[in-house]
This record gives structure tokens, C-alpha cells and sequence, in this order.
């Protein structure tokens, strides 16, 4: 018996995208395509949809699209493996890099601004009895930049109306804004949450509903993280002014001391044993010595503190790349993909587009394993992995 997996995913692999929206809206199914489709197969829809657009400073944005699809069992897993590696290979495709391509040309015809679609990549990922295909982009120019000022919105339109006209069920559309800027003009009814604007399926979309604007500061690095606020001695270090203030208060009550004549302190060089002088000498001893011992108590006391500071570093005040590069230092310097997702909650979709950038600018590697992506630091021993 022919098993019912491959058929279905050759027909997800060839024509999913051909009843979505975007692929719909932006490019129409050849007539080969619409004569070599089985009719006797249903076509497969993918369990969710996932546009994400990471908008940059420069105004270019960072497209992720991911299917994903239920695998209900090990035939299921082979073949969808099977068949996302042709996937990858280029020797089948999805559609949406078509779609896409023609949705651009037709941007570029109504804004009358040069824009073009670089770095495409796929991949895809198998776990926890779900497959998912991911493809990669930059939209270059998707933004225009107006003095501190990005303004998505007219690259949603084409000279007919946008050509992101709606998303089905399981569909959402994601758009991220760049690192160090904040929403100032978002569309009505949308709520934005860590300078992301999320819309859901199913829903359709008007022609200019998606216009954003952003402000912020273009120089902010994306690795910058805010400033410690000021403490009492202003930027020094919180155990520094601690132990500022023990000594100052300590110098304070022996003068008092002093002043009372409470205490008889022996001459230079007195022995401890004299009897004139020996309880006072003792007690200047207990006073040097504490001295001496609450200073060190109070050093150790707050280096600890500032260890344990350290160890507990509110995630909030690291960039993402940070967080990932905080992860693997904690994992012997390498983890499989699935796992960082996991780690951090974040998207299938969102952990890809960072993950590749991050590999781009040279601070992780990417290594394909099986099914699986490891990621590590450069140059780190990844013939073992106990994960």
C-alpha cells in the first residue's frame, strides 16, 4: 500500500501556497500547474502561517514565512523530511518566492522607488511532531526614512490597491519594529506589544490600513542596553558607596569615643598585659579589629551580592542577540534550535531570522545535524553534542 504521507506533501510542496492570499493576490497558478495538480488528493493546508517582517534602520525589512504542519506519525516525518530538503535544494518550491517577487515588482511600480528582494534562503525544521518550512528575504527599501522617522506602508501597494489584501484562518502577519525605535502611528484597534504589531486570521485588509510609523534613534546599536540608574554616589558601584559609608561611620564613633574619654588608648608600643592600660587596650583592639573585620565582611558580603547580581541579570535589559549568546555560554557553548525556542518562547520564525543574522555577522555558527540546526559558537568542538 502506497503510503499517504509522501502524495500529500508533494502537493504541499508544489501548489500550499497557490489558495493563501498573499500567493493569490500577488501571483495567479500556471495552467501546468493547474493541469498537473491530483485532484485526487486534497490539497493539505498548513496547520499555521507566520509572516514575519523585522523592519531595519536603514528601511530595509527582513521577511521570515513559515508553514507549519502536523506530522502524525514516523511515515508522515520521512516524508515531509524527504520532501523539505528538495525544498531547500531548490529542486521544489512552495510559491511564495514567486508571489513575492511579483508582489515587489508591482510595489515598485506604485511607489516609483527602486526596491528589490535580496539574500532568499530556506531552510526547515522537524520537531515535537510538527515540520515547518521557512523561507527567508530582505525587501530592500520596504521603509521610507524621513529624519529620525520610519514610515512603512506604501510598500503594501500596488497602482490596483495593496497586494496584501488579507490573511486566512491560522494566518498572522507580524511586523517588528526596528531596535531602538518605538511606535508612534500604528493602524486602529492595533495593540503593540514589545514593538511588535501582531493581526490575526481570518481578516482582510483595505488599501493604506498598514501604515506605520516609527521614531526612535537610527545610531543605537542593536546591542546597546539601557544604563544602570544612578544610585546615591551617582554611577559607582553600589558596594563601593556600602563600604564608603561603614567607614565613615565607624571614624565617626570613635571620635565620639574620644571626645567622651571613655577610652584609654595605650602608648605606641604598649603591650596589651599592662595593667593600667590593658582593658583599654583591649577595647582598642576590639575596635581596630572590628574595624578590620567588618570592612572585609562587608567587601565579601557585597562582592557576593554583586556576583549573584550578576548571575541574575534581568533578561529585559539584553538584546535578543544577547540572550541567545547567554544561553549557549550557559549549554558548553552549543544548542540544537529547537531548544532555544523552547528556552525562550519566542517563534519558530522570529528564532530563525535572528539565529541567520546572527550567523551573517559571524557570532554563532549554523550546523545542519540530521534534521535539526546546531548552533554554537564560532570555532567551538561540535563532534559531541549531549543534548
Amino acid at each position: 500500500m502506497v503510503p499517504r504521507a509522501p502524495a500529500v506533501f508533494l502537493v504541499l510542496l508544489v501548489v500550499a501556497s497557490v489558495a493563501t492570499p498573499v500567493a493569490a493576490s500577488a501571483v495567479a497558478p500556471t495552467r501546468s500547474a493547474q493541469q498537473t495538480t491530483p485532484t485526487e488528493t486534497p490539497t493539505p493546508v498548513a496547520e499555521n502561517t507566520t509572516f514575519y517582517v523585522q523592519i531595519q534602520p536603514n528601511g530595509d525589512a527582513r521577511w521570515t514565512i513559515t508553514d507549519t504542519y502536523a506530522l502524525e506519525d514516523q511515515n508522515d516525518t520521512r516524508a515531509f523530511e524527504s520532501l523539505a530538503q528538495e525544498y531547500v535544494d531548490g529542486e521544489t518550491d512552495t510559491r511564495w518566492e514567486a508571489a513575492f517577487r511579483e508582489a515587489n515588482e508591482r510595489a515598485t511600480a506604485a511607489t516609483g522607488r527602486e526596491m528589490n528582494l535580496t539574500g532568499m534562503s530556506r531552510d526547515y525544521v522537524v520537531n515535537e511532531r510538527r515540520g515547518t518550512l521557512i523561507l527567508e528575504f530582505t525587501w530592500t527599501d520596504f521603509a521610507t526614512v524621513e529624519r529620525g522617522r520610519l514610515v512603512v506602508g506604501d510598500a503594501f501597494e500596488t497602482p490596483e490597491g495593496t497586494w496584501f489584501r488579507s490573511l486566512s484562518e491560522n494566518q498572522q502577519l507580524v511586523i517588528s519594529a526596528p531596535a531602538g525605535y518605538g511606535v508612534q502611528n500604528s493602524p486602529p484597534r492595533t495593540a503593540v506589544i514589545d514593538g511588535e504589531l501582531r493581526f490575526e486570521g481570518p481578516r482582510t485588509f483595505e488599501p493604506d490600513y498598514l501604515e506605520i510609523v516609527y521614531t526612535g534613534n537610527p545610531d543605537r546599536s542593536p546591542t546597546d542596553t539601557p544604563e544602570r540608574p544612578a544610585g546615591l554616589f551617582g554611577n559607582v558601584p553600589f558596594w563601593f558607596g556600602a563600604v564608603l559609608m561603614l567607614v565613615v561611620g565607624l571614624v565617626v564613633a570613635v571620635g565620639y569615643i574620644n571626645w567622651q574619654g571613655n577610652l584609654d588608648l595605650p602608648p605606641a608600643g604598649a603591650s596589651g598585659t599592662d595593667t593600667g592600660g590593658g582593658d583599654g587596650g583591649g577595647a582598642a583592639g576590639a575596635v581596630a579589629g572590628g574595624v578590620a573585620t567588618d570592612g572585609a565582611d562587608e567587601s565579601d558580603t557585597a562582592a557576593a551580592s554583586d556576583d549573584a547580581e550578576d548571575e541574575e541579570t534581568d533578561v529585559t535589559l539584553l538584546s535578543d542577540e544577547e540572550r541567545v549568546e547567554r544561553l549557549l555560554d550557559r549549554n558548553g557553548g552549543r544548542m540544537k534550535q529547537a531548544r532555544i525556542v523552547r528556552e525562550t518562547g519566542w517563534s519558530n520564525a522570529k528564532v530563525s531570522q535572528l539565529l541567520s543574522a546572527m550567523d551573517e555577522d559571524g557570532r554563532i555558527d549554523k550546523l545542519r545535524i540530521g534534521r535539526e540546526n546546531l548552533i554554537s559558537f564560532p570555532d567551538e568542538d561540535v563532534t559531541e553534542i549531549d543534548e
